[in-house]
């Protein structure tokens, strides 16, 4: 294993790389198995699968994305035949995103490759310590949206 430069040895450089190696491997994984989406594609398929009904503007929130970028992956996975909109129950200028079929089957493709990529991973680590891992992770995640909401309540 390759030791980082000292500089390189900071949470934010780890976290972005291995993000970044993460997302990567996944690529190369769909590609070898054939799956015709990209990451993007990919991730918002993964987010209406765990929040079937979504509106676009919070798969946008999720992903980090502007609406309109957001729309037109939407656009392209519903040609494909992968997601469809429909009207929103209450607000009828909101669309909701809901899988189809073949979303579905899309979504079981992503979850065997996510795999793959996480046991690629976490190879070598044992359970107690992954399990630290995440926990760890998720501390962080945690700390940083608190410091967030606590700024937005003060800035209001």
């Amino acid at each position: 294993m390759s030791v980082p430069a000292r500089g390189r040895r900071s949470l934010g450089f780890l976290l972005r790389e291995s993000s970044l190696m993460l997302r990567r491997r996944f690529v190369h994984h769909a590609r070898k198995a054939g799956l015709p989406l990209n990451r993007s594609e990919a991730s918002l398929l993964w987010h209406v699968s765990h929040e079937p009904g979504i509106i676009q503007a919070a798969v946008a929130h999720h992903l980090d994305m502007e609406t309109i970028s957001v729309a037109r992956l939407v656009d392209g996975l519903e040609r494909a035949g992968l997601l469809e909109r429909r009207a929103h129950a209450v607000d009828r200028r909101m669309r909701t995103l809901w899988l189809t079929e073949t979303g579905d089957a899309a979504v079981a493709r992503i979850r065997g490759i996510n795999e793959i990529v996480r046991a690629e991973a976490l190879d070598g680590m044992p359970a107690p310590q992954r399990e630290a891992l995440l926990d760890l992770l998720l501390m962080i995640r945690t700390n940083l949206a608190q410091v967030t909401e606590t700024e937005r309540s003060n800035a209001a």
